[in-house]
């Protein structure tokens, strides 16, 4: 997990805010995991019935509606599983390694000024000092806004590469279940009780999935 990081240097604090990264998507309510896509391919009104099965509509049923032939997908575990989501988490956790050997970097560089600026202090008269602490005093600031700027830019690398992979997934999912006859398609953590496994179309998708998109470029956009 990439934890933030905090710099004190001469009374200044700077939190590096949290580069988000990739887990069970989905299952964990991030804010760059968002609530899971439920694709919905119908012709009509329908009335959900957890089953594969099909059942002609019941005469004495209110409006006449049929039965939804129901369709079940575990979302979280093909986010997790899928070839592309996997590409995206190594390019991210290489982007991040980048990350904190430049932050480490730089925090050594600032700490190192700051001893020179101590040593001053008993070296040079008072209005020198105050000119060379204001001159650190920028340098950290500069710091703290690259770094912010820095994270921004992952985050935002992030979001294109994991939306276009989700973008890939909504429309297999809904190949498969326009080929299986699937008139409603529920992720598997939505579904309280489920007999066996009729009508799971994971693994067909699983494999679809992978095949179409096996990877995708995580770039950083310009700063």
């Amino acid at each position: 997990m990439f934890r933030p990081h905090y710099l004190a240097v001469a009374g200044l604090t700077l939190a590096v805010g949290p580069v988000a990264f990739m887990g069970p998507a989905y299952a964990q309510g991030s804010p760059l995991q968002s609530a899971p896509h439920v694709t919905l391919v119908q012709d009509g009104p329908v009335v959900a019935q957890p089953t594969a099965s099909t059942a002609p509509a019941s005469p004495g049923r209110r409006g006449g509606l049929p039965y939804a032939q129901v369709a079940i997908v575990d979302i979280p575990r093909i986010l997790q599983e899928a070839a592309v989501m996997q590409s995206i988490q190594q390019q991210l956790d290489a982007q991040k390694d980048q990350f904190q050997r430049e932050v480490a970097a730089q925090q050594e560089t600032l700490r190192l000024a700051e001893q020179d600026l101590a040593r001053m202090r008993q070296t040079v008269a008072a209005e020198e000092f105050d000119r060379k602490r204001t001159e650190f005093e920028s340098q950290v600031s500069a710091m703290g806004r690259a770094l912010q700027e820095r994270t921004r830019r992952l985050d935002v690398a992030f979001n294109q590469a994991r939306n276009s992979a989700i973008n890939t997934l909504d429309q297999v999912i809904a190949e498969v279940a326009k080929e299986t006859g699937a008139t409603l398609v529920i992720s598997r953590q939505f579904i309280v009780y489920q007999s066996g496994n009729a009508g799971d179309i994971t693994l067909e998708v699983l494999e679809r999935m992978n095949a179409r998109l096996p990877t995708i470029a995580v770039n950083l956009p310009p700063p």
